[in-house]
């Protein structure tokens, strides 16, 4: 009984009742004010109110303990107070309630025309008594609660930079992919993505240039695929895609279409416009008898996949990788090994200047000395030039392997010219490849023009163009040569030819050997002499080879007809021999 109802109430007159009644009734009109005044105290201080519907009668009432809900819970009916996303849920709930006297404890946001989201929480019973029967629910103000549990749910389950699910949320969610396709058998598609040469970009550019790229990529990726899909951050340049539902192969590959449109929009940056690649691997899961957790190693051998090829990719998973990749993880494994065991070594190949005849300088040429099966060419272990932390290493052996022996033939007042090092993309994109190079110089104490660099097409076009534009160029004034390799077979055009400080052009070998080429080698000679360039021509084999070349005007010549690569031991008698 509410104090409202409490005022309507009339006590008989003084000489009707015997005072003994009279006393007993004070006390229990007492009990029932002070047990009130307790209820109204507990309301307000929870920030609740009693809204209670009378079923035989259609009357409501409503306590005056929260006027804030009370505003918002006078509705002609029970839904007009609800936000008509959770009236489904509540109307069920009182209805039950009503009906079969289920009670209920529900939460849900109230319709409010001003603005303000606020939920509550509604305790409700059937109560059957001489008022007749009544629905009597407790409306409690949770919103606070609430916001703090969306606080601890987004410190626990978002990335903080992105704003996207982090990897304990991606867990949750493959979880209930797994469990739905394992009772219904339903397809579901996982979708990694890694962003290529992700620390390059933070070496070079800085911190604050990977954070805005990552952030990018998160809005690209929310764009691309359905907003029931969950697009994840596993935490550094690591992605994934759950995608629920699906009907086949095509439902995965289209958004990943889209995303790699979206790719091709330059990131604007602090003045600065640089483009995201990503590797991208995905899976299906489409065969109920199939463990469904196959598919999170089904989208990282793609992955790996998507990364060998060449990365900036897509690739879908197909049974035939799965033995592939393990062999080049095998590989891999082997290669780390063999660095720390220092069987790799350089053979040296000679260059021979056409119109002097004399042995201009030396190629160095990276050779597996396997235990095994003993001197490897390079095809054998050519996928560790795929993984950026082999490629640095091997680029570090190289260096140091070259400068210490050219070191060694100076002392002994061997004239070797110059000795040419392969550079690798990933050494480029450190942006300390020009410093590194100095401190090698010094320490080995070789002067700067006893060194060539050597550097493909494809380097020069790739990512970061402009940091090894920077690069050559402080190499170059420092006495460096520059030498342009496989020239023809990438991507350069004439304008980068000028852009860039090139000694050296370097005609491919496939060029060379291939008669049907000679006009592209006649072409390249007279681009070479027209820029200022001198031209060397690989994979000489034959005399009419060497020959035909020199009639064209080629500066400098390698190849076997001359000798094959040779180790460092063999280039003193061989220097001694030669004979132009």
């Amino acid at each position: 009984m509410s104090t409202s109802a409490l005022a309507d109430f009339t006590a008989p007159a003084d000489d009707a009742v015997p005072s003994e009644s009279h006393d007993d009734l004070g006390s229990a009109l007492a009990a029932v004010l002070q047990a009130d005044q307790r209820l109204s105290i507990a309301l307000r201080a929870e920030r609740a109110i009693v809204h209670e519907f009378n079923l035989e009668t259609g009357e409501r009432y409503i306590t005056a303990t929260c006027p804030e809900l009370e505003t918002w819970c006078r509705g002609v009916s029970l839904s007009d107070s609800v936000d008509y996303q959770d009236q489904p849920q509540v109307q069920s709930a009182y209805d039950s309630c009503a009906g079969e006297g289920e009670p209920f404890r529900i939460q849900y946001r109230l319709n409010r025309d001003d603005g303000n989201e606020t939920w509550v929480e509604a305790v409700g019973e059937r109560l059957d008594g001489p008022g007749g029967k009544r629905v009597c629910m407790v409306i409690r103000d949770i919103t606070d609660r609430r916001r703090q549990h969306e606080r601890i749910e987004t410190l626990a389950f978002r990335d903080s930079l992105t704003g996207l699910p982090n990897r304990a949320a991606f867990q949750r969610a493959f979880d209930e992919a797994a469990n739905s396709a394992d009772m219904t058998g339903e397809k579901f598609g996982l979708i990694m993505v890694d962003v290529d040469y992700f620390k390059d970009v933070n070496d070079t550019l800085g911190h604050d240039a990977g954070d805005a790229l990552l952030k990018s990529l998160a809005r690209m990726m929310m764009s691309a695929f359905r907003a029931s899909d969950t697009v994840a951050r596993l935490g550094g340049d690591e992605f994934a895609v759950i995608l629920r539902n699906l009907h086949g192969e095509d439902d995965m590959t289209r958004p990943i279409q889209v995303l790699q449109g979206l790719l091709r929009t330059p990131v604007e940056y602090n003045g600065q416009s640089f483009s995201i690649s990503a590797s991208i691997g995905a899976a299906l899961h489409a065969d109920r008898d199939d463990e469904p957790t196959h598919v999170l190693k089904n989208a990282d051998i793609a992955l790996y996949k998507a990364k060998y090829d060449g990365r900036n990719r897509a690739v879908v998973f197909q049974p035939t990788m799965r033995s592939d990749v393990e062999q080049r993880v095998e590989l891999l494994r082997d290669i780390r090994a063999a660095i720390g065991q220092g069987e790799f070594v350089l053979f040296y190949q000679p260059v021979i200047d056409v119109s002097a005849g004399t042995v201009a300088s030396f190629e160095a040429l990276m050779r597996w000395n396997h235990p095994e099966q003993g001197i490897l060419p390079p095809a054998a272990f050519m996928e560790a030039f795929e993984d950026h932390d082999l490629s640095l290493q091997l680029g570090e052996v190289a260096f140091d392997t070259a400068l210490k022996q050219m070191r060694q033939w100076m002392d002994e007042g061997l004239e070797f010219g110059r000795v040419a090092i392969n550079i690798s993309s990933a050494q480029f994109r450190t942006g300390r490849l020009a410093e590194d190079i100095a401190a090698k110089l010094k320490q080995w104490n070789v002067p700067a023009d006893r060194l060539t660099i050597e550097v493909t097409e494809n380097v020069y076009m790739g990512w970061g163009s402009d940091v090894v534009g920077s690069t050559v160029r402080e190499l170059h004034d420092a006495g460096v040569m520059i030498a342009l390799d496989d020239f023809g077979t990438g991507y350069a055009s004439l304008a980068n030819l000028r852009q860039f400080p090139i000694d050296r052009l370097k005609i491919d070998k496939s060029f060379v050997q291939n008669a049907d080429d000679d006009a592209i080698v006649r072409a390249v000679i007279n681009i070479g002499a027209s820029l200022g360039m001198k031209v060397v021509a690989e994979g000489v084999e034959k005399l009419e080879q060497l020959d035909a070349l020199s009639r064209y005007g080629c500066d400098q010549v390698q190849g076997y007809h001359f000798a094959r690569p040779m180790p460092a031991a063999d280039v003193a008698g061989y220097l001694k021999g030669f004979k132009g």
